[in-house]
């Protein structure tokens, strides 16, 4: 097994968005996630974490192609982004970029497995950046980790020698890496809102429902 690289090559994998995180502050990512390790925030409109690395499938998810727009949010050796694929399978993908110095800038790249299992490839980019779009996909037993930075592609390909199994796709995050604009080749289907939404909605439905008799009944005064 081994991997390749072609450099500042042009365009980059499309996907359908699924989550831009375009949504208020919260201590918790949304009720579509189940968190498998760690913790995420929402800040601004993305996706943090304030602990090591913290991962989050999306539920319902099988896709062949996960994305995420890329960033830092402060300077820490180690801080990373990652996508995986088959999560929770025996066969897993775990493909990330790293700013491995803590100058700020993306300057590594890996492939593993589980949630940062450190058994595959792990070799500087190209060139270092602060932001990017990313995506994984697969052929086969090959991973391709395309990445969009400063207007040029980096792609880089790793036989894991197995397919990715049945399990989740998501992302990960570690110390200060930040995560955007979710995206999968396939979109899945919305889940069911938690039950506190569920008493809000029941609740505003409730309020609409005296509201419009109090209309009625003063309209029959009238």
């Amino acid at each position: 097994m081994a991997a390749a690289a072609a450099l500042l090559c042009t365009g980059a994998a499309q996907a359908n968005l699924v989550d831009d995180f375009n949504r208020a502050d919260a201590l918790t990512i949304g009720y579509n996630y189940t968190v498998q390790n760690g913790n995420f925030r929402i800040s601004g409109n993305k996706a943090t974490t304030t602990n090591f690395v913290s991962l989050a499938t999306y539920n319902g998810s099988s896709s062949s192609n996960v994305g995420v727009d890329a960033s830092l949010r402060g300077f820490d050796s180690g801080s990373y982004v990652a996508l995986t694929l088959g999560y929770g399978s025996a066969h897993s993908y775990f493909i990330k970029i790293q700013d491995n110095d803590g100058d700020g800038f993306f300057d590594r790249y890996g492939f593993d497995t589980g949630n940062n299992d450190l058994n595959g490839p792990f070799n500087a980019l190209g060139f270092g950046f602060r932001t990017a779009s990313i995506d994984a996909s697969v052929t086969g037993t090959i991973a391709t980790l395309s990445i969009l930075a400063n207007g040029n592609t980096l792609t880089y390909s790793y036989d894991y020698g197995f397919a990715p199994g049945s399990g989740l796709a998501g992302f990960g995050l570690n110390r200060l890496g930040v995560a955007d604009n979710l995206r999968f080749d396939s979109v899945p289907p919305q889940g069911v809102p938690e039950p506190a939404s569920w008493a809000l909605m029941i609740g505003g439905f409730g309020l609409a429902g005296a509201a419009a008799r109090r209309r009625r009944q003063a309209a029959v005064l009238a």
